[in-house]
C-alpha cells in the first residue's frame, strides 16, 4: 500500500505541472513558461564531464552570458553502472548527484530541458546504454563492439534505416522492459524540480536525415509512440515532448514536436553552403502547424577529433551569422551545444572521441573565455532585453514554398527522389535570399485549407515531372487556386509580391501577432563592411524609416519598430570574464589538473592513487622532483598527463599515451552500421578497466597494470604494462608484455612487440619514445 500511495503522490505532483506550454495567438504559435512568452536560450551542460565542485561556478558563468535554460542528458549507464546500482545522489561518484544539479539549476533561477534517452549518443561510451544489458543475446551485438564502447547496434541502424531499427527495438523485450524502468526512475528522480522542466526529449537524433527511412515509417512511429507512452506514464500528458532531428523527410509527420540540430561544416567561415543548409534545415521545422520553431543543438563549429590536439578552427563571427539566420527564420529557442569544453571521465569516451570533449566553445575547460564568447553573450543580451517579444514574433512572409515530401505516393518517393526534391527546394529558397524575399516552407498535407489561404503566393518546386500529386493534394491545390497565386518558381512569384524588408538581403521583418510591433533583423555575411541605405518599412498602418545601417563583416543589427529600442550586436550588456585569451587546448601545452604538485625530496619517487581529475575513476599519479605522470587505470592504463614540473607543459597527447592493441585487430563488425564514420584510428583497449597495483615507492616508483581482453582472440589476451620512475630522471620507462603479438600506440607512433617478450619503452619529455634493444631485460 505504501508503494501505491507513493506512486499516486508522484503522479499528482507531476500532474500539477504547469511550467511550459505552446500557445497560439492570431495564428502565431509561441512557447510560454509560467504563463509568459519565453525565448529559450539554452546551453548543454555535461555535468558528468565536469568536476562536482565546479558545477555552480560554471552555471553562474552560463547565466552571465544570457543563458536561461540548461539542457541536461541524464545518462543511463552513468547513473546505473551495473545491474545492482542506481545512483542519483552521488554516493558512488560525486558527479552522479543529479539531485544536487537540479537544486543548483533551481536556485539560479534557470529552467531545464531533460534528455533521458534511453540512448543519448553524445560521443559517450555505448551511447549511454548499459553494457551489462548489451551483452544479452537479445541485442545481437558483438562483445568487441560493446567493450570498445560503441553505440548499441540498433541505434547505429537508425541512421539510415530508422523504421527497421525501430522494429528491432519493439521486438526486443529486454529493451522494452529495462528502458521503461529507466525512464521511470530518471524522471521520478527529478520530480521535485518538475516545475523547472520545460521540455523532455525522446531518445536522441530520432527521425534524422533526408535519406533515412522516416516516411511513412510505421514501425518508427510505433516506437516513438511507445517512448512517448513511457514518459507520459510518469510525467503526465502536459509536459511538452520533442525529438531532436536534422532534415527529417516529412517533419510535419513527427509523432511529437520536432526540434532541429545544426552544426557548421569544416569551412573556417560560414558562406553560402552553410547558410543554405541552415536555412533548409530550419525551414523544414516551419512545416509543423501550430508549433514554434526550435533549435535543440546548435554549434558554429565541430568537436575535437579522435586523435586531434584541438578542435578545427572556425571564425567566431559564425556564431552571430548562424544565430541571426535562425532568428530570421522564426526560431523561438536555441540550445548552444555545448557552451563549454569539458573532459570525458576516463574510459567513458566512445572509441572515435577524444578525452577532451572540446568544441572551440564559448568557455574553455577551466572557464576561460574564447573568442566565441562575445557573440554568444551578445545574442544572450538580446534575449535578456527582448526575449518575451522575440518569443511571439514570426517572419512576415513574402512567398510560401511548398515542401512536397508527403505530396506524392510514398511508395514512389525513394531517398533519391527526396534528394532531388531537397536540391530543387533549396535552389528556390536561395533565390528568395538573392531577391531579398522572405520565404516560408509550408506542408500542403499537414496544414488546413484556411491556414494555406493566408499565403498570397505559393511556389511548387519542380523536380520530377513524372510524379503526380496524391488525390488529396490535387484537391487542396484546386481549392487553393481560388485565393492564392500558385507558380513553379520564386522568379515567377516575384511578379506577385514585394520584399517586406524593402529589398534588403539577409534581413527579415519579424512581426508580433497583432501586427503593431516588429524587429527588423539584418546581418552581414560578407567579408567587407556593408552599408545599407535608409529603407522604408510598412508595419500595420504606419511607415518606418530604417537606416542607414553600417555593419562590419560578420555583424548583425536588430531595430525594433513600434517600440523605442534598437540593438546592435557589437554592444555587450556587461563585461565578460576577465580572461579572454584564446588559448587552444593542445597535447603539449596543457595540463588539465586542479592539483598543485608537492615537491618531493630529490632522492625519492612516488606513486599513489589519486582522483587527479576529480572524475571518480581509478587514477595513479607518479612524480619525482622533475616530472609527473598520470595513469588512468579505468581507461586502458593510458597516460593522460606527462608534465614537466619546471614549465607545466604536458607531453602527452589528448587521446593519451600507450594504447594497447593486438597486432591484427578484429575488423569492424557488420552490426556497427556507422563504422565508416567511427573507425578513425586503432582503438585497442584504450577504455578498458586495467587492474593496477603499486609495486614500489620511494627509491623507485613502480606501477603494474594488467588486463585480460576476452574479445581480441580465440583465447583471452593478457596485457601487462609496468611503469617505472626513478628519483632524478626527466623521463619514465614502461615495460610492455602481451600473450600475443601486439602493438603500443602513442600519438601517431606505433611500436610492435612479440608475444611473450618484454618491450621496454623510454619516454623523454621531448621527442618520440625509444625502444630498449635488450628486450626482456630490466634496466
Amino acid at each position: 500500500m505504501h508503494l501505491v500511495l507513493k506512486l499516486i503522490l508522484l503522479a499528482s505532483l507531476w500532474s500539477s505541472w504547469n511550467g511550459s506550454a505552446v500557445t497560439t495567438e492570431r495564428g502565431t504559435a509561441s512557447f510560454t513558461v509560467d504563463g509568459h512568452p519565453f525565448y529559450v536560450y539554452g546551453a548543454a551542460f555535461f555535468y558528468e564531464r565536469t568536476p562536482r565542485d565546479e558545477w555552480r561556478s560554471d552555471l553562474e558563468r552560463y547565466k552571465a552570458l544570457g543563458i536561461n535554460t540548461i539542457d541536461v542528458y541524464i545518462i543511463w549507464n552513468w547513473h546505473e553502472p551495473d545491474a545492482r546500482t542506481v545512483d542519483f545522489d552521488g554516493h558512488t561518484n560525486a558527479r552522479r548527484d543529479l539531485r544536487a544539479l537540479f537544486t543548483l539549476i533551481h536556485d539560479l533561477g534557470l529552467k531545464a530541458i531533460v534528455r533521458p534517452g534511453p540512448v543519448i549518443r553524445n560521443e559517450w561510451r555505448n551511447g549511454g546504454y548499459p553494457d551489462w544489458l548489451l551483452r544479452r543475446p537479445e541485442y545481437n551485438m558483438p562483445l568487441h563492439d560493446i567493450l570498445e564502447g560503441r553505440y548499441p547496434a540498433t541505434a547505429t541502424y537508425q541512421n539510415a534505416h530508422a523504421d527497421a531499427a525501430a522494429d528491432e527495438w519493439l521486438h526486443n523485450p529486454v529493451h522494452l522492459k529495462y528502458a521503461a524502468g529507466w525512464l521511470h526512475d530518471a524522471l521520478v528522480a527529478i520530480e521535485p524540480w518538475s516545475p523547472d522542466v520545460i521540455a523532455i526529449a525522446l531518445d536522441d537524433d530520432q527521425g534524422a536525415y533526408i535519406d533515412n527511412d522516416t516516411w511513412p515509417a510505421p514501425h518508427w512511429h510505433a516506437y516513438m509512440d511507445w517512448l512517448k507512452t513511457q514518459v507520459q506514464s510518469t510525467v503526465g500528458t502536459r509536459v511538452p515532448l520533442f525529438i531532436n532531428t536534422y532534415q527529417m523527410k516529412v517533419t510535419s509527420s513527427a509523432p511529437v514536436w520536432a526540434w532541429g540540430n545544426w552544426y557548421q561544416s569544416d569551412a573556417y567561415r560560414i558562406a553560402d553552403h552553410d547558410l543554405s543548409q541552415l536555412m533548409f534545415s530550419t525551414a523544414l521545422l516551419q512545416t509543423q502547424p501550430n508549433l514554434p520553431v526550435m533549435s535543440s543543438e546548435f554549434q558554429a563549429g565541430w568537436l575535437q577529433g579522435a586523435d586531434e590536439i584541438a578542435p578545427r578552427a572556425a571564425a567566431p563571427e559564425n556564431t552571430t551569422l548562424a544565430l541571426h539566420e535562425m532568428l530570421q527564420l522564426g526560431v523561438h529557442g536555441v540550445v548552444n551545444f555545448p557552451l563549454q569544453d569539458t573532459l570525458n571521465p576516463a574510459g567513458y569516451e566512445a572509441p572515435w572521441a577524444n578525452w577532451f570533449y572540446a568544441w572551440d566553445a564559448a568557455f574553455q575547460l577551466q572557464g576561460d573565455t574564447s573568442s566565441r564568447a562575445a557573440p554568444t553573450a551578445a545574442f544572450g543580451s538580446l534575449v535578456q532585453r527582448a526575449g518575451p517579444l522575440l518569443a511571439t514574433l514570426t517572419p512576415r512572409e513574402d512567398v510560401a514554398i511548398a515542401w512536397l515530401g508527403d505530396a506524392y505516393d510514398p511508395q514512389l518517393m525513394t531517398s533519391e527522389r527526396f534528394g532531388a526534391l531537397a536540391t530543387a527546394t533549396i535552389a528556390e529558397q536561395q533565390r528568395c535570399r538573392a531577391l531579398a524575399l522572405t520565404c516560408r516552407f509550408v506542408d500542403l498535407h499537414a496544414m488546413t485549407l484556411s491556414q494555406l489561404r493566408a499565403t498570397r503566393v505559393l511556389v511548387l518546386p519542380v523536380f520530377d515531372r513524372s510524379l503526380a500529386f496524391t488525390p488529396g493534394i490535387a484537391t487542396t491545390l484546386r481549392e487553393l487556386r481560388r485565393t492564392t497565386m500558385i507558380v513553379g518558381s520564386v522568379d515567377r512569384a516575384r511578379r506577385f509580391t514585394r520584399s517586406s524588408t524593402g529589398g534588403v538581403r539577409d534581413a527579415a521583418l519579424l512581426v508580433s501577432p497583432d501586427g503593431n510591433a516588429a524587429v527588423f533583423d539584418v546581418f552581414n555575411a560578407g567579408t567587407d563592411v556593408r552599408t545599407i541605405p535608409a529603407t522604408r518599412i510598412e508595419l500595420g498602418h504606419k511607415s518606418y524609416t530604417v537606416g542607414p545601417i553600417t555593419l562590419n563583416a560578420g555583424d548583425a543589427r536588430d531595430i525594433f519598430l513600434g517600440t523605442k529600442t534598437s540593438y546592435h550586436m557589437d554592444v555587450l550588456p556587461s563585461p565578460l570574464p576577465t580572461n579572454n585569451a584564446d588559448v587552444p587546448i593542445t597535447g603539449t601545452a596543457y595540463v588539465p589538473s586542479p592539483h598543485d604538485v608537492a615537491v618531493v625530496a630529490p632522492a625519492t619517487a612516488r606513486v599513489g592513487v589519486d582522483d587527479a581529475f576529480r572524475d571518480g575513476v581509478q587514477t595513479f599519479v607518479m612524480d619525482n622532483r622533475r616530472i609527473r605522470v598520470v595513469v588512468s587505470g579505468d581507461a586502458g592504463a593510458r597516460v593522460f598527463v606527462y608534465e614537466d614540473l619546471a614549465t607545466g607543459g604536458n607531453a602527452a597527447t589528448s587521446i593519451g599515451l600507450l594504447r594497447d592493441d593486438v597486432a591484427t585487430p578484429p575488423t569492424p563488425s557488420p552490426r556497427d552500421y556507422i563504422a565508416p564514420y567511427t573507425h578513425p584510428m586503432r582503438t585497442g583497449t584504450f577504455n578498458r578497466p586495467y587492474a593496477c597495483r603499486v609495486l614500489g615507492n620511494g627509491v623507485r616508483a613502480d606501477l603494474l597494470c594488467t588486463y585480460d581482453a576476452p574479445d581480441l582472440g580465440p583465447q583471452p589476451v593478457h596485457f601487462e604494462k609496468e611503469f617505472i620512475l626513478d628519483p632524478n630522471d626527466a623521463f619514465f620507462r614502461v615495460r610492455l608484455r602481451c600473450s600475443v603479438d601486439a602493438v603500443s600506440i602513442s600519438g601517431t607512433t606505433a611500436t610492435s612487440y612479440s608475444a611473450g617478450k618484454d618491450l621496454w619503452l623510454t619516454f623523454p619529455l621531448q621527442g618520440p619514445p625509444t625502444a630498449d634493444a635488450n628486450q626482456g631485460r630490466s634496466p
